[in-house]
């Protein structure tokens, strides 16, 4: 399962979700894996930088 973790901290959060799945990383936004014209948000940040997408 996909985790979005901080370099800095190691904090780890879950991968949002939209239409019931986890959101994949695409041009630097987090996209519905269902349609480009579905939810797209900004990576979450923490400890003022972006986190990072594993898979």
């Amino acid at each position: 399962m996909a985790k979005l973790i901080c370099n800095v901290c190691g904090s780890e959060k879950d991968v949002p979700k939209c239409c019931d799945k986890s959101m994949i990383l695409k041009d630097n936004y987090l996209m519905c894996c269902c349609s480009d014209n579905c939810g797209h948000q900004h990576i979450p940040e923490c400890c003022g930088q972006p986190m990072n997408y594993i898979d």
